[in-house]
Order: C-alpha cells, then sequence, then structure tokens
C-alpha cells in the first residue's frame, strides 16, 4: 500500500517517525517506513535514530555520502509497495490526519504525483531569517500557474513506477532547483500532478550565511540546465530574466554592479534583518557573472 520514504542526514527523526506510524497504525494499513541515513556525522542524531524501535520501520545507513537526490532513489528501489510518500527528515505534518488525506487521494486514482506543501513556523531567530522569509513567500504560496512548478520534494506523493522512470538527480550541483528539475522532468513524461493543501512544518532552517552559499549552487544549476537542458530552463523565472538582461545588453553592467557592491550586499543578507529584495540583486548580479 504505503512506503513513507524519509531521507537522513544529522537530524533526529525519532518525533517524525513516530507521528508517521501512529498514523498508519489507526488507519490499519499496510505500510512501511524506511529511513536512508546519508552517512552522517553527527553521532547524537545517529545513535537517537539507531534506537527507534518500531515494527514496520527500517534504517539504512549508507557507508558514504550520496547526496539528497541519489539517497531518495536509494529509497524508491528498496520501497516495496506501490505508492511512495517522501518527507524531509526535518519536516513535521501540520495535523493528525495527514497520510489519511493522502490515503482519500489515493482512493480517488486521478494523479500519479501529489505534492501537499510545507509551511513555517511562525517565528524564528535572527541567524536563519533569510531562509524563513525566502521560503515563506516561495514555498508556503503557491504562485505559480504551472503546477509542475509547485512539487516540494520535502512532501510529495508519487507512484514507483513514475518515480522509477524520472528519478532525482543529474544536475551537476547537489543544491538547488533539484525539486524544480524533478518536476520537469515529469511534466516532459505527462505524468500527471495535482497539489493539495496537506502540508509539512519545515523546521530545519539554514543559517543566513549557509543559506546564501547554497542558493549559489542553485543558481550555478540553472545556468547549467540553460546551457544543456534549454526546454526544462526556459520554464525557471531567473533563467527568464538573465535571457532579457543579456538581451538589453545589461549582463556585463549588472556583473560589475554585483562585483563591486557583493560585500555591501552579503553584510544585510547576513544581517539580522535581511532584504528580500537585495537577495534579488544578488542572485541576478551572481548568474550574470557565470560563464559557460
Amino acid at each position: 500500500m504505503l512506503s513513507v520514504l524519509i531521507p537522513v542526514y544529522n537530524w533526529d527523526i525519532t518525533d517524525l517517525v513516530t507521528t508517521l506510524h501512529r498514523q498508519c497504525i489507526k488507519l490499519s494499513i499496510e505500510f512501511e517506513v524506511l529511513a536512508v541515513d546519508d552517512y552522517s556525522t553527527n553521532l547524537t542524531t545517529k545513535e537517537a535514530n539507531s534506537k527507534i524501535n518500531l515494527e514496520h520501520f527500517w534504517l539504512i545507513e549508507l557507508e558514504k555520502n550520496v547526496g539528497n537526490a541519489e539517497a531518495r532513489n536509494i529509497l524508491a528501489r528498496t520501497a516495496k509497495f506501490s505508492w511512495l510518500l517522501f518527507l524531509d527528515a526535518d519536516m513535521m505534518p501540520v495535523h493528525d490526519h495527514f497520510v489519511s488525506l493522502y490515503l482519500e487521494q489515493i482512493h480517488l486514482d486521478d494523479f500519479d504525483i501529489m505534492s501537499g506543501g510545507i509551511l513555517y513556523e511562525k517565528e524564528v531567530s535572527s541567524e536563519f531569517k533569510l531562509k524563513w522569509l525566502h521560503g515563506s513567500k516561495t514555498e508556503e504560496q503557491l504562485a505559480e500557474k504551472d503546477p509542475y512548478l509547485e512539487i516540494r520534494g520535502n512532501n510529495f506523493l508519487v507512484r514507483k513506477p513514475i518515480f522509477l522512470q524520472n528519478p532525482f538527480g543529474g544536475l551537476p550541483e547537489t543544491y538547488g532547483y533539484v525539486d524544480t528539475h524533478f518536476g520537469l522532468k515529469l511534466k516532459q513524461s505527462k505524468a500527471r500532478v495535482k497539489i493539495i493543501d496537506n502540508p509539512c512544518i519545515h523546521l530545519g532552517l539554514e543559517t543566513n550565511e549557509k543559506f546564501v552559499d547554497k542558493y549559489k549552487k542553485a543558481i550555478r544549476n540553472a545556468f547549467w540546465m540553460m546551457n544543456h537542458q534549454s526546454d526544462l530552463a526556459d520554464n525557471l523565472r531567473i533563467v527568464k530574466m538573465y535571457k532579457k538582461i543579456k538581451k538589453l545588453g545589461f549582463r556585463k553592467p549588472i556583473a560589475w554592479f554585483y562585483q563591486l557592491f557583493e560585500k555591501e550586499m552579503l553584510q544585510n543578507l547576513h544581517s539580522n534583518n535581511p532584504s528580500l529584495f537585495i537577495f534579488q540583486l544578488y542572485k541576478l548580479g551572481y548568474i550574470c557573472t557565470l560563464k559557460n
């Protein structure tokens, strides 16, 4: 019936697994909860996860780090049921009927992949403010007209054959537009997508500094897609903006602006009160400095 799959890296999944396990038991369904530890370095969380002792729960510990995308693929290949429910380790279902709502949708049988959405806590400390602001704006609210661009890898349900035909991965960087790349491959394969309101709260936020560094990887992925998979990249907002800038002859001036004011922009983005407008300038400036 249902395989609940959790890729793990340096995160205690005890509460998440217990919550999901309790909901599945209550529904009296065939299920498994399977986690893959991607060679975590935090011994405290590794020990906590290894002590989870629940029926239908299995933990696979990898002997080397393979990255989140390949960890998901390992989970999918290992899963024994036809429906795969993926949740990131730092997620937590908002309500007690989280699993049951997905089951109701499975019985309707009118989709191949479904994304339930994401919420953020109402307040966070200042060191996590940039990711919190950015995520609240781009992930909590479904702003895209294309549902394939709304698929969130941290909370989605998919048919196992569809996932195996369209696995995660294929980008040079391990972070950034990985979910989008996955969604666009599904669009090419004409998989049926459905977006519903069945959210999880995102608990694990990066610090402002780490989020900026990771987002630069995302921009490099977008730039790589533009040069190697243009049919997919043309769906990305940052690629569309970059092409307009380049067509108007503004790429070099914006790259010069970025290099001149990068330090000042980073001071804001790393601060207690980061600006999403400055972050947008930073992203556009950075992509304009990249070369094939």
